[in-house]
């Protein structure tokens, strides 16, 4: 306990430093904090604090706990859910690298994820970023889909359909996001859905060009 206590006083009194250096450097021992701490003790004290974080740090530091986020999942015993809040609000940042990393560690965690939580977490977070107010979630969203789409289940049509959704955005970024995603959707498609669906959406995103 004493080791615990020792180790998350330590990560928030670096993170009081004005030096983001130091701040970003503390972040990035984050996975021994986490290995010190124990799964229960990082759940109920050190992730809230990240949270609370998040919504005030400088994008250096967000880009680090996106990125530590994603290496600390195999170290939480049964399952990593707890990281998805955090994870969703990077992923809906303003700054491009921050969101990048976030939708990097969103994708390492599904491997250790089962397909129940895929159903009734991750795909539903997915769904949540794409219909966000502000473009900058819907990227992340279509950067998402590709990858979990094999393991979306009966959930794949709703998924395919925000895609498409997607690709009628007035907002060219979320278009170009669809652009460069379309490909690798279309590996995991059955192959009468992309005559029927992707390619004539392919054809508009081109014709945008």
């Amino acid at each position: 306990m004493h080791d615990n206590t020792n180790a998350f006083d330590l990560l928030k009194e670096e993170m009081e430093n004005d030096e983001v250096s130091i701040r970003v450097n503390a972040i990035h021992r984050l996975k021994t904090v986490v290995t010190v701490m124990g799964s229960d003790s990082f759940k109920s004290q050190l992730l809230p604090y990240i949270e609370s974080l998040i919504k005030k740090e400088d994008d250096e530091v967000l880009f680090a706990i996106a990125e530590e986020l994603g290496s600390v999942s195999s170290l939480l015993s049964g399952s990593c859910l707890v990281l998805l809040p955090a994870l969703e609000t990077l992923a809906s940042v303003e700054e491009t690298v921050v969101r990048d990393k976030a939708v990097s560690s969103l994708s390492s965690i599904t491997k250790l994820m089962q397909d129940n939580e895929i159903l009734n977490n991750y795909v539903p977070l997915i769904l949540r970023l794409a219909g966000g107010e502000w473009f900058t979630s819907r990227v992340s969203a279509v950067n998402l889909m590709h990858s979990v789409y094999p393991r979306a289940g009966n959930l794949k049509d709703k998924l395919r359909g925000k895609f498409i959704e997607l690709c009628n955005e007035e907002t060219p970024m979320v278009r170009r996001a669809v652009a460069t995603r379309i490909g690798e959707l279309a590996t995991h498609v059955e192959h009468e859905v992309v005559i029927s669906e992707l390619i004539p959406i392919f054809k508009q995103l081109s014709a945008d060009e």
